[in-house]
């Protein structure tokens, strides 16, 4: 099995798409994460409160031997 990831605007898409289950290939389709992370409000807020914290520096440094403690 192989992977391909395709990028168009979403006619591009639906062409490409019709044409795999012409041929009978399996595809699906993967949401970005961040519009994942959008689609809630909840979600929305978590992401938006994060950036905000990061852009105000307040974040904290791990290295590496510290990550699964």
């Amino acid at each position: 099995m192989a992977t391909l990831i395709i990028e168009g605007d979403n006619d591009q898409i639906a062409t490409v798409k019709a044409f795999l289950e012409t041929v009978g290939i399996t595809f699906r389709a993967e949401q970005d994460t961040t519009e994942y992370l959008l689609s809630n409000s909840s979600n929305t807020t978590e992401l938006l409160d994060s950036i905000e914290e990061a852009r105000a520096g307040k974040t904290h440094q791990l290295g590496l031997d510290d990550i699964w403690k």
